[in-house]
């Protein structure tokens, strides 16, 4: 059904925002930030100094970077488009994870450093194995590290600051690398797991330090972990595994095979996995992806390729920053976009918690493979009174308020294909005929609800390959 006129008038006649849910992530060879919507469009690219080894979202929507092998690491502001280099105070940073408080602990060196929000310098603190690198907080505020030496072992840092090392009981290759605390409930402690080099291993702790299980996958080496929103773990491997584990068995619930393998893996805020995998290193070819999985088919939904205005992200190496584990486990009574619904509620509720206009009254997101030839979904989940409006669109425009509306416009009014409207949740499927000529095509979805006033909502779209 058509648009009410007295809403279209007021699309057409607005002025020029940005309100979509979206991760960063950083590619090493193309020495670049790009900025990536849920749905696999990158929306923004930013040239960095140098090579890079990650990127991590702070909870004030900073984007902390590290460099490949450099003592210095960037926060990049992307309100103000401003890059400030801070120095290490410990040798070459390795990983970042940020605190309830927003607070950075970063490892690297002989240890790991605090920085407050702002990038000032807190505290360094020695830890009694070398080779500190992945770094996870848990349910307790604890940090956990990963070494990569041996014997294996992971090193806890309480909330008082006391460290103790924990060595892995049980035999295994490993050289710790990633280390992910899960979310088992509100107020009940994480579990720990771990994986990393020479290993096929899968590691699980308890927050007391205790080696639970060491399951192995399979595979030679894994390379990625994440977990969903079931608590299950996902791991990958570079050789092309992709592999869903039941964390209370550690029985695979289901074995895919992911081409061109996959570094490392994120979860979405509607518990989707994230597959970064590494395409081209040279710059000479193809760009790299961040592949949107179906968690049930283990099928690619959308390959996400890393290219923005004639550049391809190339090297990339590491995993897009979501925030999923913070939302869920290290700050789940938080609100990241201060919309009044708290992080946990959000994300189990099936909105995103870094998008203020993606709430328990209104969302839009687009689900399914993008594909030719497949068909993809918009669903609408909403509040059983809250009637609302849905224009589709060809293009996107920079966030704009609009006269008589709260919120701003975000889809191209001048390029409007057609409207919809409901009340409480809907969707609708959109078939995508089997022709290549199709590849790169773009549309993009917004909402609006209508009561007694007019608010603009969120925006999905779908990318077509």
């Amino acid at each position: 059904m058509s648009l009410p006129r007295f809403v279209l008038a007021a699309l057409f006649g607005c002025v020029p925002v940005f309100a979509q849910e979206s991760f960063w992530i950083a590619n090493r060879a193309s020495s670049d930030l790009m900025r990536v919507s849920s749905f696999g469009k990158v929306l923004e690219r930013v040239a960095m100094p140098t090579t890079l080894r990650s990127a991590h979202t702070a909870p004030d929507g900073k984007v902390w970077v590290v460099r490949f092998i450099q003592g210095t690491f960037d926060i990049y502001d992307p309100a103000t488009g401003s890059i400030t280099p801070v120095t290490s105070q410990n040798g070459s940073p390795f990983q970042i994870a940020f605190d309830a408080q927003g607070h950075a602990w970063i490892t690297g060196g002989t240890g790991v450093q605090e920085f407050d929000a702002a990038g000032n310098f807190v505290q360094s603190i020695v830890l009694p194995v070398t080779a500190p690198l992945g770094i996870t907080i848990d349910a307790d505020g604890n940090k956990w590290i990963a070494h990569r030496t041996t014997p294996a072992s992971v090193s806890r840092i309480d909330s008082g600051g006391v460290v103790t090392n924990f060595p892995f009981v049980g035999t295994t290759t490993m050289l710790p690398v990633t280390t992910v605390a899960d979310f088992r409930g509100l107020l009940t402690s994480s579990h720990i797991w771990v994986i990393g080099d020479s290993s096929g291993d899968l590691v699980e702790l308890d927050a007391a330090g205790n080696t639970l299980h060491i399951y192995p996958s399979g595979v030679t080496s894994l390379s990625g972990l994440t977990f969903d929103l079931g608590g299950n773990i996902w791991v990958c491997s570079s050789a092309g595994a992709l592999i869903h584990i039941d964390a209370s068995t550690g029985n695979v619930i289901n074995n895919f095979s992911l081409p061109l393998g996959a570094l490392a893996l994120a979860t979405d805020s509607e518990g989707r996995v994230l597959a970064t995998t590494r395409v081209t290193f040279s710059g000479v070819g193809p760009p790299c992806e961040v592949r949107r999985i179906d968690p049930a088919t283990g099928a690619i939904e959308v390959p996400g390729y890393l290219q923005y205005s004639g550049f391809n992200g190339s090297g990339t190496q590491s995993a897009i920053s979501t925030p999923f584990q913070y939302s869920l486990v290290v700050n789940p009574f938080g609100d990241l976009d201060g919309d009044g619904e708290v992080n946990y509620v959000e994300i189990t509720g099936g909105t995103s918690p870094i998008d203020a206009v993606s709430t328990s009254t209104f969302r839009v997101e687009t689900f399914g493979n993008t594909g030719i030839g497949n068909a993809a979904t918009v669903a609408v989940q909403a509040s059983p009174v809250t009637l609302w409006v849905l224009g589709y669109s060809l293009g996107l425009i920079p966030p704009t308020p609009v006269p008589g509306f709260n919120g701003n416009l975000v889809i191209d009014p001048t390029q409007l294909v057609t409207t919809t409207f409901g009340v409480g949740n809907g969707s609708a499927s959109i078939a995508i005929a089997n022709d290549p000529m199709l590849v790169g095509f773009e549309f993009f979805v917004q909402g609006v609800t209508v009561a007694a006033t007019l608010d603009f909502k969120n925006v999905s779209g779908v990318t077509i390959w």
